[in-house]
């Protein structure tokens, strides 16, 4: 059976917070990670594939990803799910992480975003896009009357500050609409982590003029490197 049929459907949300059945006395954990994968092709360090160091579970089933609550408090105090964390991010931060087949986890509760004031959240270096208040009196109204953005905007923790990864309109409409803070998923990357990221969710909406602004942008921070994170389009042929 493909992949993409057999994993539709997480079996979690990044933020759930899980226990474990098989421990008597279980800790809590949260859910960072479900990537597309069975237990049989999750290789556990010294122990073998993740289904045969649990065979009262399926060998079929999801892989899920968890850091202790305890850990994560400490290491990304401000993460509460809204997007996977990477094992690749994990690893640079020396955190610990444990992979579990889904059957084995119990969900207990869910994080929820992390309210942050609106004065320590910062745009995107690359960011290059202007928003005119008299165009987006109805959404700016919708934000003050709900209190929040929808979807919740997410951001880096930039130790002291926070910096914008998806959300750029949401929080500018909030900044007008007179809110002081607003919930946020925030993440822990690097910078060019954070590019990639802020590339992906925007560079392809952006119209010309605003692209070359960005590009320059990138290309002062990374140089030759921001053609890896943005792609220069194909040179045009001759007809």
């Amino acid at each position: 059976m493909p992949a993409g049929d057999r994993f539709d459907d997480p079996p979690f949300d990044n933020g759930d917070v899980v226990v474990d059945r098989d421990d008597p006395s279980p800790n809590e954990a949260v859910v960072i990670n479900v990537p597309p994968m069975a237990a049989t092709e999750w290789v556990v360090s010294g122990r073998g594939t993740l289904a045969s160091d649990n065979p009262a579970y399926p060998d079929d089933d999801r892989v899920v990803i968890v850091v202790y609550r305890e850990t994560l408090t400490r290491e990304y105090p401000n993460y509460s799910g809204g997007y996977p964390m990477l094992v690749d991010w994990l690893n640079r931060d020396g955190v610990p992480y444990y992979a579990f087949p889904s059957r084995r986890l119990r969900t207990v509760d869910t994080m929820q975003p992390t309210e942050l004031p609106l004065s320590e959240i910062d745009p995107s270096p690359y960011h290059a896009r202007n928003f005119v208040e008299s165009k987006n009196r109805a959404f700016i109204e919708e934000i003050r009357d709900r209190g929040r953005p929808d979807p919740i905007p997410l951001v880096r923790d930039c130790d002291d500050r926070f910096e914008v990864l998806n959300g750029h309109k949401r929080i500018w409409a909030s900044h007008v609409a007179g809110l002081e803070s607003i919930p946020c998923h925030c993440l822990y990357v690097d910078d060019e982590w954070a590019a990639r990221l802020w590339a992906q969710w925007h560079f392809d909406s952006y119209g010309a003029a605003e692209r070359s602004v960005a590009r320059r942008r990138l290309e002062a921070t990374f140089g030759a490197k921001a053609d890896e994170i943005v792609p220069r389009p194909p040179a045009a042929q001759a007809p």
